[in-house]
């Protein structure tokens, strides 16, 4: 006689946990209060069960959203760079006035003394450096 082969066909129980229940189970594996294995023992649910449900209700789980970084960082440069130029035009805007200052005191000092005022360019400029020939020691 032929011996048949028995198939066992086991058939898994489908069970239905309440929204509520699965979120309370993530809210204490949240808590660190228990484990997913944990989680997985004494409720009889499956691993992959229980991080889908991590993944629907934790606030802690994120889809990973790519930022651009650079963006921000070529933005604060650019408003750096234009804060720089504004402060440069003010102060191209001071020396112009100052040096019209300059030029009308000695256009005063010309007319009132009757003499004749050359600008020296061996004169230090007010930012510093000295504007002197090359040719002399």
């Amino acid at each position: 006689m032929k011996k048949s082969k028995k198939t066992r066909s086991y058939l898994r129980e489908r069970r239905y946990f309440s929204e509520d229940f699965r979120r309370s189970r993530v809210k204490e594996y949240d808590e660190g209060q228990t484990s997913v294995s944990e989680i997985c023992r004494v409720y009889g649910v499956t691993k992959s069960a229980v991080y889908k449900w991590i993944k629907k209700y934790s606030p802690h789980y994120q889809k990973s959203i790519t930022k651009v970084v650079e963006e921000k960082s070529e933005t604060q440069k650019r408003l750096a760079l234009e804060q720089k130029v504004k402060e440069l035009e003010q102060f191209i805007g001071r020396q112009q006035v100052q040096l019209s200052y300059y030029e009308k005191l000695l256009a005063t000092a010309e007319q009132r003394y009757n003499i004749e005022l050359e600008i020296n360019s061996d004169w230090k400029s007010s930012n510093g450096f000295s504007h002197t020939d090359p040719n002399t020691k």
